[in-house]
């Protein structure tokens, strides 16, 4: 009889080998799985010879393909964005909320909660230096979780805990890794699980993630900065800028790349290409967001913001697309030249030969 991994597996192939994520879906599954800022342990063996903890963790045996079925019912035409429905320049109407570019995510979670589409979200709350799960309830909620944090904090813990609690149909906003995560674990979804439905997520909105930085980075920063308070941290193409009440500090890339999580350098995904909708940045005008409707549940949210006039949405600039689609394929070649993916090491992705073909295709047509 076939079994799965379990706990063991999971440390060897992933834990052990720096390539945890920090999304948090293995975590409040089982009481020996615990993290330490954004480390994640298996504090003691538990030996279950089938774990959950493994088939959900989105760094094993990702299948490309396979997923895009089973979420989407089809196949990608685009191999650098994924399956979409639009791809739109889009803003908040009112800046309700200390808004990191145009406000969309932020206004697309309180209008769910707001017109009950969902009972909770799963958000990252804190501040820059100290970033935590939060589960908003109420728009002010929202509103004091608004703004990027660029860590890697394992707020799918808290998405178990509300399953535990019997909530049902909640909204996530987390990084690609994160949205692989619930993916994985809505498919898996069955009586015999820990996720006896596939609808405890209803509504999961995608972050645009190049990567994301360990907590070294922000013991680096508290000795750069002292004891000033930051305000907001930002990353344009010029590098990263930290903005404090008292000044804006300007790093190089240089000096942020050793707090890279090692497994964002063998990250596939940048756009969460598995979301109902994804939201990024433009890297052309701070005052909006990038947005990409993937599925029904996206463009049913989008629709009734439109219909409410609380979300502006503009045409994608043909000129800025393949920039776009250069930066995310950049990312692809680099994981694609690694030799692990060759030998099918865990906590690689999976790409068929026909699916790194047209990678390659569309990576020449960009390049032209």
């Amino acid at each position: 009889m076939f079994s799965l991994p379990g706990q063991e597996q999971l440390k060897s192939d992933i834990l052990d080998q720096g390539l945890c994520s920090s999304c948090g879906m293995c975590m409040g599954l089982c009481p020996y799985m615990k993290s330490f800022c954004d480390k994640v342990t298996a504090i003691y063996p538990c030996r279950a010879e089938q774990g959950t903890c493994y088939k959900v963790c989105p760094k094993v045996g990702v299948d490309i393909r396979e997923m895009d079925q089973e979420i989407f019912g089809e196949k990608r035409k685009d191999q650098a964005l994924g399956v979409f429905k639009g791809i739109y320049y889009a803003r908040a109407r009112e800046k309700d909320f200390p808004a990191q570019y145009g406000g969309v995510t932020s206004t697309l979670i309180a209008l769910a909660l707001k017109e009950e589409i969902i009972p909770g979200a799963v958000l990252t709350g804190g501040d820059i230096l100290n970033p935590h799960p939060v589960l908003a309830k109420t728009v002010q909620d929202v509103k004091n979780c608004a703004g990027s944090k660029y860590a890697a904090v394992p707020t799918l813990e808290l998405l178990n805990q509300t399953i535990k609690d019997g909530m049902a149909g909640a909204g996530i906003v987390g990084r690609p890794c994160q949205i692989t995560a619930v993916r994985r674990a809505q498919l898996t979804s069955g009586p015999e699980t820990r996720f006896p439905q596939p609808d405890f997520v209803d509504l999961a909105v995608g972050i645009f993630c190049f990567w994301a930085l360990g907590p070294d980075f922000y013991r680096f920063l508290h000795r750069r900065i002292k004891n000033e308070k930051v305000l907001r941290m930002d990353i344009p193409v010029e590098g990263p800028l930290i903005e404090t009440e008292e000044k804006k500090y300007r790093f190089s890339l240089e000096e942020i790349r050793p707090f890279i999580k090692k497994s964002c350098e063998v990250c596939f995904d940048s756009t969460a290409e598995w979301a109902d909708i994804s939201v990024g940045a433009t890297e052309y005008d701070p005052k909006w967001n990038t947005l990409i409707v993937r599925s029904e549940k996206g463009q049913k949210i989008l629709e009734k913001a439109l219909e409410q006039e609380i979300i502006e949405l503009a045409s994608y600039p043909e000129e800025r697309l393949p920039l776009l689609r250069k930066a995310v394929l950049n990312k692809k070649m680099r994981i694609l030249a690694l030799p692990e993916l060759e030998t099918g090491c865990p906590g690689y992705p999976s790409i068929s030969g026909k699916y790194r073909e047209e990678i390659l295709n569309q990576w020449e047509g960009v390049n032209k």
